[in-house]
Parts: structure tokens; C-alpha cells; sequence
């Protein structure tokens, strides 16, 4: 028993969401979060690749600011691998990658704003949209992480059993309500 609590007082929990320019997907990771940290003694934080304060490395900071925190476990909330847990995290995150170029050969891998909008009307940092006060994209990139410890990366959630189960929640509450 002390050991866990040895490793939960060295050992933080970071959720890892896309980000969003709508609030039901902050919300809804906002509420994951919230749920997890009522069931964990771990302390936890989130972070949100782009759109969305607060960016991985700002939220990786301040989970470990002024803790005895020496490994910290990013948790990807995505249901499968794709460019951003295979490629964009990790290198937001400052991991190794040797293996990435050679797995992704023959993938365009240039990913920039431009990709997201036809126009610039369209950019989300637009007059008619929100500021860069409220919203950020790809700002991690001149986001310093201040850590020196241990990062555990792990896998998306995939097709998992109890991910299976939301399935059928689903299905059986779509039939219940028709």
C-alpha cells in the first residue's frame, strides 16, 4: 500500500483532447477529467493539442509545478492512432521519435494551419471569431516543457472492450427511447 502511495504522489495523469472550436467536446473532456480526478489520487490536468487552452506543454507545467511529480502519464483521448498520437503529440511532448519517419515514408506529413481553412475569413483567430486570449492553435510549438522526468505515452483508447460497452449503451438507449 505505501508503494501506491509513493507512486501516486511521483506520478502524474495528463488527458489529452484535439480541441475544438465548438464547447461540447472541451465539456465533455473537462467532465472526463473532472470524473477521473474523484476517482484517482493521481493529479491530473488537460491538455488540448490546438484551438483550446490549455496546450499540452502549459498543461504538462503546471502539472508538475511545485510537486515531487517525476513521471507524468499523457493519455491521448482519441479512439484510434492516426498523425496526431502517432506523429504531432509526440513531438509536442518532446518524445523520441526515431521510429516516425521510417513508419510514415510514404504519408504526407506537412501539416499546417492552411490545411484547416479555404480562406482566411475561415482562420479561427478572425475578427469574427475568438482572439488569441481564448483561442490557440499550434502555439505549443514556442511552449517550453519544464520537465525533466519520466513521460509514459499511452496508447489511444482502441477497440477496447469496455469501449464496446458504450456501443451497446448506445444502441440498447437509441432502441429503449424509439
Amino acid at each position: 500500500m505505501k508503494k501506491m502511495i509513493i507512486i501516486q504522489k511521483n506520478t502524474g495523469v495528463q488527458l489529452i483532447s484535439h480541441g475544438s472550436r465548438l464547447p461540447a467536446p472541451s465539456e465533455t473532456i473537462n467532465a472526463l477529467t473532472d470524473m477521473y480526478r474523484k476517482e484517482t489520487d493521481f493529479r491530473v490536468e488537460v491538455g488540448y493539442m490546438e484551438i483550446h487552452k490549455t496546450h499540452i506543454p502549459h498543461a504538462l507545467n503546471q502539472l508538475v509545478e511545485g510537486t515531487e511529480i517525476n513521471t507524468v502519464i499523457p493519455v491521448p483521448v482519441f479512439l484510434a492512432h492516426g498523425m496526431h498520437t502517432t506523429r504531432d503529440i509526440p513531438k509536442i511532448l518532446k518524445l523520441d521519435n526515431k521510429n516516425d519517419k521510417e513508419e510514415n515514408e510514404d504519408i504526407d506529413n506537412s501539416h499546417n494551419h492552411s490545411n484547416h481553412h479555404e480562406k482566411e475569413e475561415d482562420h479561427h483567430h478572425s475578427e469574427k471569431n475568438e482572439s488569441h486570449d481564448t483561442m490557440v492553435h499550434h502555439h505549443h510549438d514556442f511552449e517550453k516543457i519544464d520537465f525533466d522526468g519520466k513521460i509514459i505515452y499511452t496508447e489511444p483508447f482502441g477497440a477496447d472492450h469496455l469501449v464496446l460497452e458504450i456501443i451497446k449503451n448506445r444502441v440498447n438507449s437509441a432502441i429503449d427511447n424509439k
